[in-house]
């Protein structure tokens, strides 16, 4: 009213890039401006914060795997029948960008950090020039300690550094091994998965290796190829009778890594095992 101009949105230019004023791309962020000049209405403007509408993630959970048939067998061998297991995935293909992430992840936390070295100014003695300057036909030199002696420093050697500082999601993690579990069951056909309906407190003192030798035997697995045996709880007798085969790893239930996975050629799951690894990364 008055001498106050009145802007239609409307008929206002789109900005670039966008189809229009009257669109989801802005987004009030609660702020204000009273602006009173002399002669005109005071006029209030508001301040929006770009915001893009929807979400940004490349690795959006939710999506599940194909179901993949995993033979079940007895401790002796024996068949009794299968189970299946389908885990979660990405909705957007980016697998094994997620997988990659979590394995470098397990890398780094494995490093100890510890390799150290001594600089030219932190090795003993070099404090006197080793001969004069001019008249002997030699290089100059100022320390007997120089990266080019032996018995010098070190020219950017290794420092003690902290390697597992890079961090992950917990869902993201969690989706890692479900994908590494998922793909290794489903791209290594029929046999190289078991499920054995109980594998803890079935050996008997003293451990041997033989008993375990003896089980993948009867559940047509080869003892030689890289295996990830997975229990669900601690068994002393299984632990030591494994240790001496050199490609078989035992793992806990909520031990399993991206690392194992890829490393692995055959998977073996006791019964209780299984079940967790579906309700937990299902």
């Amino acid at each position: 009213e008055g001498n106050s101009p009145v802007v239609d949105d409307n008929n206002m230019p789109p900005r670039r890039g966008a189809p229009g004023r009257r669109t989801a791309w802005w987004v009030l962020g609660g702020c204000a401006l009273v602006c009173v000049v002399p002669g005109l209405a005071p006029a209030v403007v508001a301040f929006g914060v770009p915001h893009r509408v929807g979400p940004r993630s490349a690795t959006r959970l939710g999506s599940t795997a194909a179901e993949v048939a995993v033979p079940v067998r007895s401790f002796g061998g024996e068949s009794l029948g299968s189970a299946s297991i389908g885990l979660r995935t990405t909705k957007t293909g980016k697998d094994m960008y997620v997988v990659h992430r979590k394995y470098v992840k397990e890398r780094r936390d494995a490093r100890q950090g510890t390799a150290s070295t001594k600089t030219r100014a932190e090795v003993r003695g070099g404090g006197r020039k080793p001969y004069k300057q001019k008249g002997t036909g030699r290089a100059r030199r100022g320390s007997s300690r120089s990266p080019l002696i032996v018995g010098g420093g070190v020219a950017h050697g290794p420092k003690p550094k902290n390697w597992a500082n890079k961090k992950m999601n917990k869902k993201e993690a969690e989706l890692a091994i479900a994908i590494a579990i998922q793909n290794k069951i489903a791209t290594r056909g029929d046999g190289a998965s078991v499920v054995v309906d109980s594998l803890v407190g079935q050996l008997e003192a003293p451990p041997k290796t033989k008993a375990v030798v003896g089980l993948m035997t009867d559940l047509g697995l080869d003892p030689d190829a890289n295996t990830v045996m997975v229990v669900d709880e601690y068994d002393e007798v299984l632990d030591k009778s494994q240790s001496n085969i050199p490609k078989l790893e035992l793992r806990l239930q909520d031990e399993i890594s991206v690392s194992d996975m890829l490393w692995a050629k055959q998977l073996i799951f006791s019964q209780k095992a299984f079940d967790y690894v579906k309700d937990h990364y299902g």
